[in-house]
């Protein structure tokens, strides 16, 4: 039987089958043994900025090529070209270039001719080929970072809004568990699954992309992660670090075969979940435990890869099916020390984030990209800047906020009842997301933390012992919860508090070495400082002009309340206010008497003002005075009905819930401020500045819808100075403080 081609191919045959002979003839006439891949990322030399691209290999006498030609691209402009003259030797000619690069944000395509008289035919060539720096990402499914949950925008890693500069971002092959990758360079892809080409991660995508785009060079990603593995399954085999068989090992080839084993500047870790007993584990390591196991590694990775310059954890958030917040803590706590047992390793706190509900019997584990994973990015991004790259004039705040010591501050009849926790950096600015009390635990006895006051970059807590308990405390913690960021303590870059197990508590200073410390003089709010039921504190009067407001909520107006405003360095005053300004109690005794207001009943869910106030303006700048706030009568009927102190504490919650992600920014702000605002419900916002003198110089309404709103407001108008800004929606009061800057 005859078979006709179709017209067009008949047409086409004579061409397709010479296009085939050349590729057939190429092949066998020129074997180029050293070339790069599509996409390659080279090392860069830490020296001068560039990397050498290493081109060889032989070409058949048969081939009658006289010589070879180079030409170099840099986005696709013909920058530079290079002759080869062939010597043929046994019918063969051997060749050997090597080429430069610049680390930079830009892409370079090389092509190989081979010269025949007057032609030149295409023997190879490579495209989007850069030099620049790599990183090792590990750990467990936090490390994998794939996209979780919905692909918005917002959750896509890969956006040009969220990796501007993902096009240098790239990764040699990918984390494959069998070592069954394909064996190319890709470029990065946040959002795969770790077995996929490309992957990265969707933070490690984000500090990538952050890094390219702020030392104006190409990164490479080689991500190593396996999801749910504790810290055993990534330790090497000593015996044979390269073997396949290990997760290790296969990392450790994969880098080899890139050409980074020498040229790797950090290693990032997230790992930890899978080592506290729970749904993933049935093993709970110890914070010594988990310490060594790390310290292994990482002398394996400093013998395995001798660039290294620095190594970054992630502390773990509670949560993946853990059975308590105290095994987390074990883990937490390692991490803490890790960042103090050696110089070249830093922790990053992922408390101030938004876990995501996995479901199933994990609940709360992974993250979004917003909120979450994207923070990773921006926060460990800093560190890599100032550490690996030695970026001046960055602030201290990049780092976590950290525990430096806890001391007690105040005693009463030779009992503790208040300690200071003093944090690391002291430059910084702090806040707290939320109410923090419950986060704090104190160690060694029965206690209850009854109010907490940050002042400057201290965190002054009172606190009462509870019935069986008449010892001090020993340490205090701060332990972890899931889902919400909230309750946090952040600082003014918006990372969390570390996590910490049982920091010893120092004895009470000598309280003649220094005047007294009044944490609640530099709060900025209309309202005052919360204080809860059965709270003593201790504050100061510091000149004619000041006065110290306080507000409560009254839990069981059954039992009343009682105040007392003792040891008194001054003729001071008490005052008590209800919610709408009036006055329902004062005690205004002559000389350094003690003051006292008692109620019999309370108003149901009602807000009480204290106003402490020097009479005709006396003040004590060194002496603080003491305010009791308790019951009146600690054995009254605990209130039943859905208006008792449970419902209000209920409602109170509901109010601080929304109070940690209000943002105000920039901050000091010239001319057009943003302000973050969550809202629950759809409705209208008010929106207040006001001056030190209480008066209102600029308010706009605005429409809010559920969820996160971003407001603006232009205050190039006002003068220069400190104010207060205040966002009402509903019941809904926060109050800021508000710099207006020099224009």
């Amino acid at each position: 039987m005859k078979f006709s081609s179709p017209p067009f191919l008949r047409h086409w045959r004579g061409p397709a089958l010479c296009v085939l002979f050349v590729i057939v003839v190429q092949a066998t006439l020129a074997q180029i043994s050293q070339y790069p891949q599509n996409r390659q990322l080279y090392p860069r030399n830490q020296k001068n900025n560039k990397a050498t691209i290493p081109i060889a290999g032989t070409i058949d006498k048969s081939s009658g090529y006289s010589m070879l030609l180079l030409k170099k691209y840099r986005n696709n402009e013909l920058v530079s070209q290079r002759s080869v003259l062939l010597v043929y030797r046994n019918n063969q000619a051997s060749f050997k270039l090597n080429e430069e690069i610049k680390a930079e944000l830009a892409n370079y395509r090389f092509d190989l001719y081979g010269v025949k008289g007057l032609s030149q035919t295409l023997l190879q060539s490579a495209d989007q080929v850069v030099a620049g720096d790599a990183f090792i990402i590990q750990g467990q499914s936090n490390a994998v970072a794939n996209l979780r949950g919905n692909w918005t925008p917002e959750n896509d890693a890969n956006s040009a809004t969220n990796a501007p500069n993902r096009e240098f971002v790239r990764v040699y092959g990918s984390g494959s568990s069998s070592y069954s990758f394909t064996k190319e360079w890709f470029i990065g892809d946040g959002n795969v699954w770790f077995e996929n080409n490309g992957n990265t991660g969707q933070w490690g995508m984000r500090m990538a992309s952050n890094i390219a785009g702020a030392m104006k060079i190409p990164v490479a990603i080689f991500n190593g992660a396996d999801p749910g593995q504790p810290i055993q399954f990534f330790q090497r085999n000593d015996g044979n670090p390269a073997s396949l068989t290990t997760n290790y090992g296969r990392l450790f080839s994969r880098i080899k075969e890139a050409g980074f084993e020498k040229d790797i500047q950090a290693v990032l870790w997230h790992q930890g979940e899978s080592d506290a007993v729970g749904v993933l584990s049935g093993t709970q390591l110890s914070t010594e435990q988990y310490k060594q196991a790390f310290l292994e590694l990482y002398a394996d990775w400093k013998k395995d890869f001798p660039g290294l310059q620095q190594i970054y954890l992630f502390q773990i958030r509670f949560g993946c099916g853990m059975e308590s917040a105290d095994g987390a803590l074990q883990i937490q706590e390692a991490q803490r020390q890790l960042d103090t047992a050696r110089k070249d390793i830093s922790v990053m706190s992922t408390g101030a984030t938004a876990q995501l509900f996995d479901g199933g019997s994990i609940n709360y584990c992974h993250f979004n990209f917003p909120n979450g994973y994207g923070s990773f990015g921006d926060w460990i991004t800093e560190l890599i800047k100032k550490d690996v790259y030695d970026v001046k004039n960055l602030p201290s705040s990049i780092y976590a906020p950290a525990p430096l010591k806890a001391n007690f501050t105040a005693v009463e009849n030779s009992q503790a009842t208040q300690l200071t926790l003093t944090l690391q950096d002291a430059a910084s600015g702090y806040e707290a997301l939320g109410d923090l009390t419950s986060e704090f635990r104190l160690e060694g006895g029965d206690f209850e933390i009854t109010s907490l006051v940050i002042n400057d970059y201290k965190v002054v807590m009172d606190f009462i012992r509870n019935p069986g308990t008449t010892n001090d405390p020993t340490g205090l913690s701060f332990i972890g919860h899931d889902n919400t960021s909230a309750p946090m303590l952040v600082n003014n870059k918006g990372i969390g508090l570390l996590y910490f197990n049982n920091l010893p508590i120092g004895a009470l200073e000598d309280p003649g070495s220094a005047p007294c410390t009044d944490p609640y003089e530099r709060l900025f709010s209309l309202l005052g400082t919360e204080l809860k039921m059965k709270s003593t504190i201790k504050a100061l009067i510091s000149n004619q002009l000041d006065t110290d407001r306080f507000y409560f909520y009254a839990k069981n107006n059954k039992k009343g309340l009682k105040l007392d405003l003792i040891n008194l360095p001054a003729d001071y005053d008490i005052y008590l206010y209800d919610s709408r300004g009036k006055l329902v109690g004062s005690s205004t005794n002559d000389g350094q008497a003690d003051e006292r207001i008692e109620l019999d009943e309370t108003k149901k869910k009602e807000r009480y003002t204290i106003l402490v106030a020097g009479k005709r303006g006396a003040f004590n700048g060194k002496s603080c005075y003491t305010l009791k706030l308790n019951y009146k009568k600690e054995n009254a009927k605990e209130e039943e009905e859905n208006g008792s102190s449970a419902a209000i504490a209920s409602e109170r919650e509901a109010t601080l819930s929304i109070q940690p992600v209000f943002r105000l920014y920039p901050n000091p702000v010239q001319d057009r401020l943003q302000i973050s605002w969550p809202a629950q419900k759809a409705g209208t916002a008010e929106i207040r500045i006001i001056d030190l003198n209480g008066r209102q110089v600029k308010g706009e309404r605005m429409a809010i819808q559920p969820g996160s709103n971003l407001l603006q407001m232009q205050v190039g108008g006002l003068t220069p100075g400190v104010y207060l800004i205040q966002v009402q929606q509903g019941d809904q009061l926060v109050t800021k403080k508000l710099t207006i800057a020099n224009r």
